[in-house]
């Protein structure tokens, strides 16, 4: 299959390391002759309010959208699902194909406190958001070309229905394609508290959740979702561990 000749550029700055306040930021942009691109950003902030106290945060956003009839992208050709009724070039099989616009949007937050030598405690929580929307769809034109065949050209028809569904017709046949989009929220976090009761010897109290959500949507993330990940369903895990220390 043909690869589209592509370019990246990217970006990094930071401070130096030994700063009591550590930051970095990266920037990725890349993109094809095609103009397909995938586009990705973040920073770092790491600082330390008091000895005992440390706080980090690494928020990050990519985005990715496909916008040519090609397989090859820089990560923009989704493969969806095989049909019958395909072309002789394809083996009577229709490779479908989507056209994604993809958003993510993620949290990472970490902070560690100190109470005394032998108490701790360590938090990490990572709130995210995805969505993913398909505005075009399509298929093979054979087992060793390189483009797709878009619906709703070369003499076939899509419709999109209420449910969130498509409907192809390619001449005398018609099929139905599912609701590929789809917006999720998940929340996951674990906070340890660590007591060494005796020398060698541990006991950890652990919290763990596991939060998500799954809607048909396909809309694009914004912090609102982060946040909304906190509500989501899921489980919370609680246990306690602890070590013993055999001395001689």
């Amino acid at each position: 299959m043909g690869v589209p000749r592509g370019w990246s550029v990217s970006w990094d700055l930071q401070n130096r390391a030994g700063a009591e306040t550590q930051w970095s930021g990266f920037l990725n942009y890349e993109s094809n002759e095609l103009g397909d691109y995938t586009s990705r950003y973040g920073v770092t902030l790491s600082v330390r309010p008091a000895t005992s106290l440390q706080l980090s945060a690494e928020p990050q956003y990519r985005n990715g959208k496909g916008t040519r009839a090609t397989i090859r992208g820089p990560i923009n050709r989704q493969y969806l699902t095989s049909l019958p009724g395909g072309s002789v070039a394809s083996y009577g099989r229709r490779y479908v194909f989507g056209f994604p616009d993809r958003t993510e949007l993620a949290l990472p937050l970490r902070a560690s406190y100190t109470f005394k030598p032998d108490l701790t405690l360590d938090v990490y929580a990572e709130p995210f958001a995805s969505s993913g929307r398909y505005e075009r769809f399509g298929e093979l034109l054979g087992s060793r070309l390189p483009g797709l065949r878009v619906y709703g050209t070369d003499g076939t028809r899509i419709t999109r229905l209420p449910d969130g569904r498509s409907a192809v017709t390619d001449g005398d046949q018609e099929f139905v394609l599912p609701n590929y989009e789809f917006n999720i929220r998940s929340f996951r976090s674990n906070v340890v508290l660590r007591w060494e009761w005796r020398p060698g010897s541990f006991l950890y109290a652990v919290w763990q959740q596991n939060r998500d959500s799954r809607v048909p949507e396909g809309q694009h993330v914004g912090l609102s979702d982060l946040f909304g990940s906190l509500s989501a369903s899921g489980d919370n895990i609680f246990a306690i561990k602890t070590s013993f220390w055999f001395s001689r």
